[in-house]
């Protein structure tokens, strides 16, 4: 086993192996700029899904109801993100909630906390591997190859599934060298994203026409128009959740960063890709009408290339799109191997998934469970995105309730605790975003089991397996758990002083 490195007192240790004993307290190497902390969050929001999924958005609330929805969702995010931007500023460790969850309810909430973030993380990663084809096929015709199986009524082809965990491996190794390189890519995907997207936003609404918006809402009536934006609306904290990968990188960014620009880096995040989804909406339902629009495969490439006759437009739009996924693949990717490590090194999970790789100061083992684990998710095809996207937005309105009641808690059980940022609006804020929070997770939990007919829907079942699986990993850890106090549990989740070190 590699030598081991105790975490100096003045938290400037770069990293250490893993260890069974507990005794040490693994720590990860800095470099990240805040300028990659928005590339982080802004790259993982706008991922794929408006190009996959944009028919879906039109069909179920029509242009106005899905631009009201995802205003509505871009604004109750921006609540949360604030309540975030605090806890983050105030406990700037690796795992982001592990950390804030603990302090304010303990460690078994910390855990379920975790555990259904790492969910929303590792199996969007499995949704980009998924959608990695899907873009692919549109770019290359044909480009599937054969039928090797077929897995919930979807027909799995072997180049398609091939290039989804070849792509995951490629992630998985720049992650595996360091979350500097993974933020120096994650910098270079997102500026390629934000110019290719201003491309497609004015050709779509320079070259399309007003008429073409029609009709604003579906149905006919106002409940059936209100019926379509909570159908959009329900899906709002999957396709919002991003900021939120911040908090995992805390602990890497570079020594001096001003973490009192926090809020101004997740609110810009969320309010940059609110105005994006609402222009890339705007702009393919103003290029073409609705009947050809609603047939198309990927609505948003076809739109733009009906409406120029231009073939190279719509391969424009598919590469924007192609950078989307890379953004969000790799920052989730990036967060999920931190919620993992940061749950191992707290002992939730077996605590060899906490080893750090003594060259790169990576979570090397976190990255090959989530490359696996991500990689059993893609197997599944097409049919599994939608119950992902369900899934994690039941899971991200919890987590991101449970958050909010913790920043409330702990304005009372700790206020001497340094605050370089704090929400501002007092408590009445706090529980207005704890409310909206609330909200968008029973929505999200309502939707699909509507649409189920009264049924269990797969999205619940899925949860539900998920929780069995870490019950078993939280049971595993218990033995060693046992023998940590709780003085030096605080000390590995939230880096305070050594316990047991010398005065």
């Amino acid at each position: 086993m590699a030598d081991q490195v105790t975490e100096p007192m003045n938290d400037s240790a770069t990293g250490c192996g893993a260890s069974d004993s507990g005794g040490e307290r693994e720590v990860l190497g800095r470099g990240i700029r805040l300028r990659s902390l928005f590339s982080l969050a802004f790259g993982t929001i706008i991922g794929v899904g408006w190009i996959t999924v944009m028919g879906a958005w039109l069909s179920g609330a029509g242009v106005m109801g899905a631009i009201i929805a995802f205003g509505i969702g871009g604004l109750g995010m921006l609540a949360i993100g604030l309540c975030y931007a605090e806890m983050a500023a105030a406990y700037p460790v690796t795992g982001g909630e592990v950390a804030y969850v603990f302090e304010a309810w303990g460690v078994r909430w910390s855990f379920a906390c975790a555990w259904f973030l790492g969910f929303i993380y590792i199996f969007t990663t499995s949704f980009e591997a998924i959608s990695v084809e899907w873009v692919v096929s549109a770019l290359v015709p044909g480009f599937g190859g054969p039928v090797i199986y077929t897995l919930l009524g979807q027909e799995v082809r072997l180049w398609s599934l091939a290039l989804g965990l070849a792509v995951m491996a490629i992630i998985a190794i720049i992650n595996y060298r360091g979350g500097k390189t993974a933020a120096w890519f994650q910098d270079l995907m997102t500026g390629g994203l934000i110019i290719l997207t201003l491309v497609f936003v004015v050709a779509g609404v320079a070259g399309g026409s007003v008429a073409n918006l029609e009709p604003m809402f579906t149905g006919t009536t106002p409940s059936a128009a209100l019926a379509g934006v909570a159908i959009v609306l329900a899906t709002a904290g999957f396709w919002y959740a991003g900021f939120d990968t911040i908090p995992q990188a805390m602990e890497e960014v570079e020594s001096g960063a001003r973490l009192r620009l926090l809020p101004r880096v997740i609110g810009a995040s969320i309010v940059f890709a609110l105005l994006f989804y609402c222009l890339v909406i705007l702009a393919t339902a103003m290029s073409l009408p609705r009947p050809q629009l609603l047939v198309a495969e990927l609505p948003a490439a076809a739109a733009i290339e009906a409406a120029f006759a231009s073939p190279l437009l719509g391969r424009v739009v598919l590469f924007a799109g192609l950078c989307g996924l890379i953004t969000t693949w790799n920052a989730l990717f990036f967060a999920a191997t931190r919620i993992v490590f940061a749950m191992a090194r707290a002992h939730m999970i077996p605590h060899r998934l906490a080893a750090v790789h003594e060259r790169y100061g990576s979570p090397s083992a976190a990255v090959i469970f989530v490359a696996v684990m991500g990689a059993v998710g893609a197997l599944f095809g097409r049919n599994a995105i939608l119950v992902i996207v369900g899934g994690a937005s039941i899971s991200a309105g919890v987590v991101f309730f449970v958050v909010v009641l913790g920043v409330l808690r702990l304005r009372t059980t700790r206020p001497d605790q340094p605050r370089p940022y704090t929400v501002p609006g007092g408590r009445a804020f706090l529980y207005v975003s704890a409310l909206l929070a609330l909200g968008l997770a029973g929505v999200a939990a309502w939707e699909p089991f509507r649409a189920a007919g009264g049924r269990i829907p797969a999205e619940w079942m899925v949860l539900g397996a998920w929780s069995v699986l870490g019950f078993v990993f939280y049971r595993a850890a218990a033995p060693l758990r046992r023998t940590v106090s709780e003085e030096r549990l605080r000390w590995l989740i939230l880096s305070e002083r050594d316990p047991e070190s010398e005065p």
